[in-house]
């Protein structure tokens, strides 16, 4: 992957995107109160953003991949299997975003001179280690654009699917949101 000045200019070079959707989260019951609290990635960081850096809220495309991503499910052979875990509660999030990257397509991992297999890699190793894993530093470098709203990215449980990644401090407050739908009114949460 591209680093510094030359990633920065490759992620500029690419189109943005505005998407509107449902897209799906995964979380404890417990923070219910909290749905759209993105304060645990800026504490530990994330696949996309290194720990006390900045916040990014990570939402599915599906609710499999949602369950998957948090490893509440996994793959097997036969299909999937459900995973032993604390009580949690599978959002619908409704968005409307202006400015995404789409980091999905081929053509779009050449132009960073990335490929499929290094966004999908294990990147806690790295942290472990004090690195900062190449996603990380692709997601840093699309934040700092200060322009962009939100990654597209191929989910590292099933490549075939996506994962928003929304950088939340950058959310225009003109056009764009992410709210919780729940008719029942239990949870009501919204951004901006």
């Amino acid at each position: 992957m591209l680093t510094g000045d030359e990633l920065s200019a490759a992620l500029a070079s690419l189109p943005i995107l505005a998407q509107s959707g449902v897209a799906y989260r995964l979380i404890h019951a417990k923070y219910a109160g909290s749905a759209l609290s993105s304060i645990g990635s800026l504490k530990f960081g994330g696949r996309y953003n290194p720990s006390q850096a900045f916040e990014a809220l990570y939402l599915a495309s599906n609710p499999v991949t949602a369950l998957q991503e948090v490893n509440a499910v996994v793959q097997t052979e036969v299909g999937l299997l459900g995973i032993k875990g604390p009580p949690r509660i599978l959002l619908s999030v409704d968005y409307q975003l202006q400015a995404i990257l789409d980091i999905c397509h081929p053509e779009s991992q050449s132009v960073l001179e990335t490929n499929l297999s290094e966004l999908i890699a294990p990147w806690r190793p790295l942290n472990a280690e004090g690195q900062m894993a190449p996603t990380q530093t692709l997601g840093s470098a699309a934040y700092n654009l200060q322009s962009i709203e939100a990654l597209k990215v191929p989910s590292a449980r099933d490549p075939n699917t996506y994962n928003l990644v929304v950088f939340v401090n950058r959310l225009s407050s003109d056009n764009s949101f992410l709210r919780v739908y729940d008719d029942s009114g239990i949870i009501d949460a919204r951004l901006p």
